[in-house]
């Protein structure tokens, strides 16, 4: 596309004998031709847009301020010394009444004639047909991208090898490298109050895919709010880079609901994109986590989840009833403020370090080993023994998966959120 914007903007200086620039609707350059000082003069404005591919904030208003936006022909942008700006035409560049940006003509003298703006008129309408062919195709791109996404993660191994095959042919993605895959969801409720939060994920999915350079990504929504990206390098990104990517979409998702409306699980850098589908398996396993144990934050990596990355991939729905121990099951029934299942949680979390667990409850040690005592008698198992400290350990990460237990203390939230 911007060889064939060049070449419009090219013939077009080349009869008005000026320079001729296209910027996108937001007023970032895209083409430009040069300039030959014996035939047209240059503001200050024309060479920022050169260096930085936009203009200043304050430039932007003044030009907006004489109607371009909603203009169907050429425009003329007054003069404004104070900044060194001089007077341009500005000309739309639509087609079928889509705004795709404006074509520029610095005008100091006033002296381009109707014959010439009509010129630049024809040489807008040109560039509209070509921003607009490039639109449709991008679209089509797009969605075929988004089709073999699907079929990249899909449960039948011959779909996500021709998947595979496929994106690797068209140099789309590389075979190899690595390859790792985010998933996101937006919340239940959000969607329902919000329809459109649907469509809003799918555009910052979109804008995060652009500016994941030099890593080649592409992404994809699915229904019931959720959506992947899947990101390709020739090394292996670091968790925190993954992680700051993550964090930059959930603030571009922030206005449709609460902090908690929108997570991010991230899963393993793996080798190839055969092996995509495993990454994103296990980040939607940490999405799971994620809203099942209060504590972990917006964004969650398969590797922080700990033990709860292994409890997670039993079949929860189907264990039977004395998985969680019967002492502990008692525990949780009697302690209904839940300071005592805190407490042992807490405990077992810190290895059995009485003063770290003391410090992290903000209780004297004293008041800690009094309900350690009452947990052993409720529980009737000794935390003296190995045994059944593993099991006590296992079954309350076992409880916050089967949604047994209510929301932990502040403590223990700190603790899982660092995990």
């Amino acid at each position: 596309m911007q060889d064939e914007l060049r070449a419009v903007c090219e013939g077009l200086a080349a009869r008005l004998q000026r320079a001729v620039a296209i910027d996108d609707p937001r007023m970032h350059l895209l083409v430009h031709t040069a300039h030959t000082e014996d035939h047209d003069r240059v503001d200050q404005t024309r060479i920022t847009s050169v260096l930085t591919m936009q203009i200043p904030p304050d430039v932007l208003e003044h030009v907006l301020k004489a109607g371009i936006a909603s203009a169907d022909g050429p425009v003329r942008v007054p003069a404004w010394p104070e900044r060194a700006v001089l007077s341009r035409v500005a000309v739309p560049v639509r087609c079928g009444g889509r705004l795709f940006g404006y074509l520029w003509l610095i005008d100091e003298e006033h002296t381009l004639t109707d014959d010439e703006l009509q010129m630049a008129a024809d040489a807008s309408a040109a560039a509209g047909q070509i921003m607009h062919r490039e639109l449709l195709l991008g679209d089509l791109r797009r969605s075929r991208e988004q089709a073999l996404l699907r079929d990249l993660v899909s449960e039948d191994a011959n779909v996500r090898s021709h998947a595979a095959a496929e994106l690797t042919s068209t140099g789309r993605l590389p075979a190899a490298g690595h390859v790792v895959v985010l998933a996101v969801r937006v919340a239940a409720e959000v969607l329902e109050r919000r329809p459109e939060a649907a469509t809003e994920l799918d555009l910052a999915l979109q804008r995060l895919v652009r500016l994941l350079m030099p890593m080649e990504a592409i992404a994809v929504t699915r229904s019931g709010g959720h959506g992947l990206l899947l990101a390709a390098a020739p090394r292996p990104p670091t968790l925190e880079n993954l992680r700051s990517h993550a964090r930059r979409l959930c603030a571009d998702l922030a206005r449709i609901g609460p902090r908690q409306a929108v997570r991010v699980g991230i899963g393993p850098v793996v080798c190839g994109l055969d092996a995509a589908h495993d990454s994103c398996a296990l980040a939607d396993v940490s999405l799971r986590v994620a809203e099942s144990v209060p504590g972990f934050g917006q964004v969650v990596s398969y590797d922080e989840l700990g033990i709860y990355g292994l409890l997670v991939h039993l079949p929860l729905d189907r264990l039977p009833p004395d998985a969680v121990p019967a002492g502990l099951r008692q525990l949780i029934e009697k302690d209904t403020a839940g300071h005592l299942v805190d407490t042992l949680e807490i405990y077992l979390d810190s290895a059995g370090d009485a003063r770290a667990s003391a410090a992290r409850l903000n209780v004297h040690r004293t008041s800690l080993y009094y309900r350690l005592s009452r947990i052993e008698l409720v529980t009737g198992m000794d935390l003296a023994s190995g045994s059944d400290r593993l099991s006590l350990h296992l079954g309350l990460k076992l409880a916050r998966l089967l949604h047994l237990l209510p929301d932990i203390s502040s403590a223990a939230l700190a603790h899982n959120g660092a995990a």
